[in-house]
């Protein structure tokens, strides 16, 4: 056998902080077969196994993400919490609903839009002398501003 200090047997092994009937069950899960035997002990390569001995055991749960809670019940108590809460809130009026939100949204939006239209008009009947180059121009910038108003507003 060469390199004979790569091959480890179980009770060697244990120095990952792992019991050698652990160590045989992650190995057999993980599929690694010993590389050679010592009279009937089997022998691991040490290089081989290190990975699946050094890996935090993974609780199985019925919740694939449990974002941080440890267990899955502990996820359905706090996602119930969250739900009253938001019940709490909205009957209070402490809160609203999307469609409200962006229905108001949209009338500030339709207002800032009716208010350059207005402008538009108020200039040129305040200012006669203005061109209609000059017009358009105000209305350019207007859009342009109007624009970054919506925007802004869409992201609120």
């Amino acid at each position: 056998m060469n390199n004979e200090k790569r091959f480890w047997n179980t009770t060697e092994l244990e120095q990952f902080g792992k019991h050698r009937s652990t160590i045989r069950k992650n190995l057999k899960a993980a599929g690694v077969s010993p590389v050679a035997y010592k009279g009937n002990t089997p022998l691991y390569d040490v290089v081989q196994v290190a990975p699946y001995l050094c890996q935090q055991p993974r609780k199985e749960s019925d919740a694939p993400d449990l974002m941080g809670f440890k267990t899955a019940a502990e996820l359905r108590a706090y996602v119930q919490s969250e739900r009253e809460k938001l019940i709490l809130m909205r009957e209070s009026g402490e809160s609203v609903t999307k469609e409200d939100y962006e229905n108001e949204i949209a009338v500030c939006i339709a207002s800032v839009k009716g208010f350059k239209d207005k402008v538009i008009t108020r200039i040129e009947s305040a200012i006669p002398t203005a061109t209609p180059q000059q017009l358009e121009d105000l209305e350019t910038l207007l859009n342009f501003d109007l624009k970054a108003v919506a925007d802004e507003l869409e992201r609120v």
